[in-house]
């Protein structure tokens, strides 16, 4: 079985609160990108095994992929092993969900292999990651609440997006430490009756001024460059260290003129994933 695995970036996100158990309460937007990992998966083996196709070493123990299979193995009585090759294509540490996507995407794919329900992986996937709920789900697009797992839907605005990898990870538990949050606040809500870079609010992120004076010039000088070629809000993904620039339209000249003169990093162009019933256009079996 082949799977393509999506990335997201959050076009919004706000931390609402520190929980005593040192979650955070968030208020975000998830969207999914037709920026993918590639996954294939191999019952009934006698031993596990896992090969990545990656610029870095991934530690076993701390990847998500291989969590994702043991707590589905242990959780389901599953006698067999599997074998999984991954093509890492989404960049680590760069708030793009390429291992929480990792993680959700395939168990999607093994409650198909092993006739398990869907709703019989909730609980199992908010185990594995706040955002693993939502690549769990069939949802392109979705309101997140709570930690990131109380999910409902938005819709599925077309956009293309630049995205800027600057060549450095940013740390989850460093971007949300350093917030310093000492009282609660309540969201700036946004409508679902159009496009959330449209809002008089913008895109709030609230780790983008933590971010752009930690790493001073560096998002300035992308963001610039991004709002030159036309951008219509410039954010962060998630706890960072992505940058990127929302465009109405296909800004591929933009994107070829940013693409030659970055010095560092990475940088892509991508747009909403499309499609209905997210999991059945994602999955090649």
């Amino acid at each position: 079985m082949w799977i393509r695995s999506p990335g997201k970036i959050n076009l919004f996100l706000q931390v609402l609160r520190k929980r005593p158990d040192n979650y955070h309460e968030i208020y975000t937007l998830f969207q999914k990108i037709t920026l993918f990992d590639e996954i294939e998966i191999k019952g009934g083996q006698r031993l596990f095994s896992l090969e990545f196709e990656c610029e870095e070493s991934i530690p076993l123990e701390e990847n998500l992929i291989y969590k994702a299979w043991k707590a589905f193995k242990e959780e389901f009585c599953v006698k067999e092993e599997i074998k999984l090759w991954v093509k890492k294509r989404i960049p680590l540490g760069a708030g793009l969900g390429g291992g929480s996507s990792n993680a959700g995407n395939l168990l999607k794919a093994l409650s198909k292999l092993y006739g398990i329900e869907d709703n019989r992986l909730e609980s199992l996937a908010l185990k594995l990651g706040a955002d693993v709920p939502f690549f769990l789900s069939d949802l392109p697009c979705a309101l997140a609440g709570g930690v990131g797992e109380i999910l409902s839907p938005f819709p599925n605005y077309g956009a293309y997006y630049i995205l800027v990898y600057p060549g450095f990870k940013v740390d989850t538990a460093w971007a949300y430490k350093s917030l310093n949050l000492t009282k609660p606040k309540n969201p700036v809500y946004y409508e679902a009756s159009l496009p959330p870079w449209r809002a008089c609010q913008g895109l709030i992120n609230d780790f983008k001024g933590l971010l752009y004076r930690k790493f001073y010039p560096i998002y300035e000088e992308i963001e610039k460059l991004l709002l030159k070629e036309g951008a219509r809000a410039v954010n962060i993904s998630g706890t960072g260290s992505t940058i990127y620039g929302v465009f109405e339209s296909p800004p591929f000249e933009g994107y070829t003129r940013l693409k030659n003169s970055l010095r560092n990093g990475k940088i892509y162009l991508v747009k909403n994933l499309e499609c209905e019933g997210g999991n059945k256009c994602l999955l090649t079996i």
